[in-house]
């Protein structure tokens, strides 16, 4: 298409300067002649673009152009191109899309930042089952797959997928539930057997709520304010999974901690991971709870 010729002309002759008709011809496969049309529909639309005769001549843009013009500052152009750098491993955009926003910006260097949604252990089957999420909702088509549930039971869906979420450090779908008939997230690390189905649905038809699918994920729905005391061989983990606001370091060397988790079983899991380096301090229901459970364990381990 033409206007997407021109705009290539554009990012070519900010990155290169100087191009002669004869290399572009060759570049896009049109004749000389069309060349020198676009070069004159460029500049009927402004663009500053002349042609210079002569052994060093070619088509070029007026220096600083488009540095000029732009409203954006020197840290604005690079934090956005960074952004986009974080949009690769969607695949949305590619890195040939920044490479012509490179000369524009003029921003040489965006290697200080690297983007990777798969875990260490399974990068390729992460990937692909992110890009098939991803594609299932931009084509608005449904999705099928297993998923276990907090205590373990498989169960197969069928859901609209809505909008890819990261929250808590881990990748969730927001999702049409047509098992639920209700709006569910589910964690796309636990997803099982996925597959992209030929059914389409209309976007238009579902609106993902605030608080969507919560009790997919934690079944109570209900938080719990605690207070606790942390060993500081674990401060990595408070630091990864707490907000820097609800953690005190005490003079003794110790931490402790003052934040709200959803209730249930998987708060209980979630406390016992730290092992003997915490020491529930409030409130007195979490603290009696958390002994029947290790008085159970015990029980389990008991010679009959």
């Amino acid at each position: 298409m033409q206007i997407e010729r021109l705009f290539e002309i554009i990012y070519i002759l900010m990155d290169r300067k100087n191009v002669t008709a004869e290399e572009l011809s060759g570049h896009f496969g049109v004749s000389k002649r069309t060349i020198l049309r676009d070069v004159e529909t460029l500049s009927m639309a402004n663009i500053p673009i002349y042609t210079k005769q002569g052994k060093n001549g070619g088509i070029a843009l007026l220096d600083n152009y488009v540095l000029d013009k732009t409203v954006l500052t020197e840290e604005e152009k690079k934090l956005l191109l960074l952004g986009l750098k974080t949009l690769l491993p969607t695949g949305e955009i590619g890195k040939g899309m920044l490479s012509r926003l490179d000369p524009m910006f003029s921003v040489r260097d965006t290697s200080c930042i690297e983007v990777d949604f798969s875990r260490w252990s399974n990068p390729k089957k992460d990937r692909t089952r992110f890009d098939l999420l991803k594609n299932a909702i931009l084509d608005h088509k449904a999705i099928q797959f297993s998923y276990p549930s907090t205590t373990g039971e498989v169960t197969d869906r069928k859901a609209y997928p809505l909008k890819l979420l990261f929250q808590s450090q881990a990748w969730y779908i927001s999702s049409y539930c047509l098992l639920r008939n209700d709006y569910r997230t589910f964690k796309i690390n636990r997803i099982i057997s996925l597959e992209v189905l030929n059914e389409h649905f209309n976007p238009d038809d579902y609106k993902v709520p605030e608080y969507d699918g919560y009790e997919e994920n934690h079944e109570t729905g209900r938080y719990i304010e605690f207070k606790a005391s942390f060993s500081p061989s674990v401060a990595y983990r408070l630091y990864d999974e707490f907000a820097p606001d609800t953690i005190k370091r005490n003079e003794d060397g110790t931490f402790s901690v003052e934040a709200k988790l959803p209730d249930g079983e998987w708060l209980y899991g979630y406390l016992f991971s730290f092992g003997e380096n915490i020491r529930i301090i409030a409130p007195e229901a979490l603290k009696d709870k958390l002994k029947e459970k290790l008085r159970k364990m015990e029980k389990n381990y008991e010679e009959t």
